[in-house]
């Protein structure tokens, strides 16, 4: 049989989604989502969402089990038909009573849901809407029912892993932080709230290693591939020096309501 050379390129949505599912930065804000929906989020009474971005559903499932305790309707915006193909069997099979309906377009071109909603959701979306952020999130103002919340996550500025990477490697996505975020939202004029998701995995004195970074642990030979795949093994070194301390993935939620 012949031998197929491993992928040496990536995109950077396959790369950052890696980097998201090592660091847990998921299990994280879905905790804090539980922990704060019925106080400074206001979201536990929600009987619909309108998810932009979902992927395969699989952060969205766990966000709607611990955090939507009323939910009935759950609406995606998602561009990728196999994503929306697996997110609608995780729901099928996690969330039977929760209707389920997705559209597969850019949410740019996206005209609303049959009715309006209780909240909009954008999970780790701005770095893909950096363009067109203000845009988006004026046409989906326009979706919320009178009491209706955005949440709108992304990760957090500072000396962490995704900033370096950024100023490390030029990739315009993940220059897109909180800053920039919060400057357009604040330039719609709506009433507009912060928090910072706690951070799980900061640590000192870091092996060179990208994955033990990320992961708190000594990694495989295996894990270590899987990073170095993409970035270059003699950079690596200079990215992460031996004695820093950085944190992997902090979040910011923004909470987007009513006009100021």
């Amino acid at each position: 049989m012949e031998h197929q050379a491993a992928k040496t390129t990536f995109s950077f949505r396959e790369v950052f989604e890696d980097f998201r599912q090592r660091c847990n930065e998921s299990k994280s804000l879905v905790d804090f989502f539980s922990l704060h929906g019925t106080g400074v989020l206001g979201i536990s009474d929600a009987t619909s969402l309108l998810s932009v971005g979902p992927a395969d559903g699989k952060l969205d499932v766990e966000i709607v089990k611990k955090c939507f305790p009323k939910l009935t309707h759950y609406y995606g915006v998602e561009i990728n038909v196999e994503y929306s193909t697996a997110l609608m069997e995780r729901f099928s099979k996690d969330c039977p009573n929760v209707n389920v309906k997705i559209w597969n377009q850019p949410v740019e071109e996206f005209e609303g849901p049959p009715k309006k909603v209780d909240v909009v959701m954008f999970t780790h979306m701005a770095y893909y809407l950096h363009s067109t952020l203000r845009e988006v999130v004026l046409k989906a103002m326009s979706w919320l029912a009178p009491k209706g919340v955005l949440l709108l996550t992304i990760g957090d500025d500072g000396p962490h892993i995704i900033s370096m990477i950024a100023d490390k490697f030029d990739i315009p996505e993940l220059k897109f932080s909180a800053s920039d975020v919060r400057k357009i939202l604040k330039s719609t004029a709506y009433a507009l709230d912060e928090f910072q998701v706690p951070d799980r995995f900061r640590s000192k004195n870091l092996d060179w290693k990208f994955v033990y970074f990320v992961m708190g642990r000594k990694a495989t030979a295996a894990e270590v591939h899987t990073y170095l795949r993409f970035i270059n093994e003699e950079a690596l070194p200079q990215l992460i020096g031996p004695d820093e301390e950085f944190s992997p993935a902090p979040q910011v939620v923004f909470k987007v309501t009513g006009k100021m």
